[in-house]
């Protein structure tokens, strides 16, 4: 009888889990404002590797996207290092390039320091942000931007240059 109420526990621990980092998914902050993405496809794309001796590199990209449009990006890119001055150039480096952004709304950018490691978190709603804003830091060549929308196939093709693997998350 304990075995059988353990087993349905354990099923019904697993099973809501699940379900709930499912929901999770499903939302992104931007603008201090709660997205519901259920309604958009959704991608997963990584890249792992070094970055110099001691360097370990770990890149996790969300991608929220209807028919061709890339309507949100989310990023967290984590950088692992021994080496404190090497935490701190990338520290250094992410802060720079996002004061570029600053003001643009819904372009949110932070960076956490940690002991031994630098995390860089990123959330673009591209279909809320300033497009000519954002066009106007970034340049419009070699950008995923067409027509005044980003294209989640540009991205991808940019991204698999560097080695970026996407997969499909199922609904």
């Amino acid at each position: 009888m304990n075995k059988k109420i353990f087993i349905l526990i354990l099923v019904c621990t697993i099973f809501l889990t699940a379900c709930s980092s499912k929901k999770e998914q499903t939302k992104v902050v931007s603008n201090k404002e709660v997205i519901n993405t259920s309604s958009m496809k959704y991608k997963k794309c990584t890249r792992t590797g070094n970055a110099g001796t001691g360097i370990d590199v770990s890149l996790n990209y969300d991608l929220y996207y209807t028919g061709d449009i890339l309507n949100i990006l989310h990023s967290e890119e984590k950088v692992v290092a021994t080496n404190e001055s090497d935490l701190d150039t990338y520290e250094e480096a992410y802060k720079k390039i996002y004061k570029n952004y600053e003001g643009l709304k819904y372009y949110d950018a932070k960076v956490e320091r940690g002991d031994t490691s630098v995390t860089s978190d990123l959330t673009i709603n591209y279909d809320k942000i300033d497009i000519d804003a954002l066009l106007s830091i970034e340049g419009e060549e070699d950008n995923i931007i067409e027509n005044g929308k980003a294209k989640v196939d540009k991205w991808i093709t940019l991204a698999k240059k560097f080695g970026t693997k996407c997969e499909d998350v199922d609904d």
